[in-house]
């Protein structure tokens, strides 16, 4: 009798989803052909500037960069795992402050998750999952203005015009609510779920994967394994973008026996199963994937309709270095967390295979120039890439 009553709970559950649902015949079809020739992102005409931050490392040690985000003149770092503290920095590198808060008081967080930004209140937002809780600070991070709690376990929140968007991270807690996605309003109360999780997925969380994004008063959620980009505006939820990998692209779930081992692990390796990182700006889509076990930015032209598959590559104009692992985007740049080694070696000339002085004097002179002193050691480098 209790397994007939979840069934009929779940098929409300997927009826109230289809009844939220706009129709879905105005849905774009975005495709990437995977056998065709590939540039370098730098010649796509996507990127219009290169700027190298080197951050300050006297007054802060940054473990690992998780996430990068950014209002007006400061960079936001997230590093959930190993700090686990929020660093903040102005776009040149210098150091501002840290937030650093692990505890279980009012104002403390036990599990920092996430962090974004609330223009509407001008406030730093840190997520901490499993107290169900976000906590709010002023723009430098240096005064607390408020703490809220959650309805739920989220992985990711983002502010909307009239509230939030909260995230599960495919984490189910009630199966009879099988919802991935809720709306709430400013005060955090739950309004509706959307978007009933795949039982092939329950309870399975990706690392580095950016499933939420915002476009002018629009949220944009890339579901894990799934080829769907769907938009959420005014409470209501609608399929946006269908994404085409062609031979790459993942089979319906539906075909995957969760119960047979490592089975959703050799579907990731053949297929495009999840985007990073996806943000829409006025004139491009961009979103970067693993295919083939190598990292590439789609590129989709909203205006001349077209896309590609671009190659993220080194970059060797005025300095050297490696485009480095992207995480953040928005609509003005793309950010990217760079080894301190790696770039410290070309600054000094050589490592212990590459002659860098020989082989790229001009870049390791401008580079040079730029940092007139670099040390053995310090914190990772971020690279911004503007956007055309």
């Amino acid at each position: 009798m209790k397994s007939h009553i979840i069934k009929l709970h779940c098929i409300f559950a997927c009826f109230l989803f289809l009844s939220c649902t706009e129709n879905t015949d105005t849905a774009t079809t975005i495709s990437f052909n995977p056998k065709t020739e590939r540039h370098s992102v730098f010649k796509t005409g996507v990127i219009k500037r290169v700027k190298l931050v080197k951050l300050e490392s006297d007054s802060c040690i940054i473990g690992e960069i998780d996430k990068i985000i950014c209002n007006d003149s400061l960079l936001y770092i997230l590093d959930k795992y190993i700090a686990k503290e929020v660093f903040i920095f102005t776009k040149d590198g210098h150091f501002v402050n840290k937030i650093s808060r692990q505890g279980h008081g009012k104002y403390e967080y036990t599990q920092l998750w996430d962090i974004f930004y609330d223009k509407d209140k001008n406030t730093l937002c840190l997520l901490s999952r499993s107290d169900e809780k976000i906590l709010s600070f002023s723009p430098d991070g240096k005064r607390i203005i408020s703490t809220s709690r959650l309805p739920r376990m989220f992985n990711s929140v983002m502010p909307t015009s009239g509230g939030y968007i909260g995230y599960m991270g495919n984490s189910i807690p009630d199966p009879n609510i099988p919802f991935n996605i809720w709306t709430m309003d400013k005060s955090f109360n739950l309004i509706e779920g959307f978007l009933p999780v795949a039982p092939q997925l329950r309870g399975r969380s990706y690392m580095g994967v950016n499933s939420m994004s915002a476009y002018r008063d629009v949220i944009y959620f890339k579901p894990e394994y799934n080829n769907n980009i769907y938009q959420i505006k005014e409470g209501k939820v609608s399929k946006r973008y269908i994404l085409d990998f062609g031979s790459k692209t993942v089979p319906d779930l539906s075909t995957i026996d969760r119960d047979v081992e490592m089975g959703l692990s050799i579907l990731g390796m053949k297929t495009v199963s999840n985007i990073y990182n996806y943000i829409e700006t006025e004139e491009y889509i961009l979103m970067d994937f693993v295919m083939d076990a190598q990292r590439w930015l789609g590129i989709y032209n909203k205006r001349k309709r077209t896309s590609e598959i671009a190659e993220i590559d080194m970059y060797c104009d005025k300095y050297r270095f490696a485009f480095g692992t992207i995480r953040g985007m928005d609509q003005s740049a793309i950010y990217t967390a760079i080894n301190y080694e790696s770039v410290y070696n070309t600054w000094l000339g050589h490592s212990e295979r590459v002659n860098y002085e020989k082989l790229y004097p001009e870049q390791v002179a401008n580079l040079r120039k730029l940092f007139p002193n670099l040390k053995e050691e310090g914190n990772p480098f971020i690279a911004i890439y503007s956007l055309e």
